[in-house]
């Protein structure tokens, strides 16, 4: 009967973590406010990027979305500084209890 009781708390509580956990995903409309070149960073070399403000309402995402960045081969080519771009955003938060908070995804990004 221990047993049981147990492997029923067990259950429960795995439950109740797996239920902290959430996904979102959606498009949002951003502008490009600067494309960073590549740089150097603890002995590698990082990518470019670029550097995004919200061009929208605010989406009904996990956490709000303002300022984002996205590695440079996440748009069309040819991109530029002022440019209307629509990119695919994923938010997710996968346990309350892991003292990462929220993980957001900019990208792949197209031309408005």
């Amino acid at each position: 009967m221990k047993a049981l009781k147990a492997c029923v708390a067990v259950l429960a509580v795995g439950t109740l973590l797996v239920g902290c956990g959430s996904d979102w995903s959606g498009e949002v409309d951003f502008k490009v406010v600067k494309i960073n070149p590549p740089y150097e960073s603890m002995g590698e070399t990082k990518p470019s990027y670029v550097n995004l403000e919200l061009d929208q309402d605010q989406p009904g995402g996990i956490e709000r979305i303002d300022k984002k960045s996205a590695d440079l081969d996440r748009f069309p080519e040819g991109i530029k500084v002022g440019d209307l771009v629509v990119c695919t955003v994923r938010q997710s938060d996968k346990s309350g209890f892991d003292q990462e908070g929220v993980q957001t995804e900019v990208g792949p990004c197209r031309l408005r």
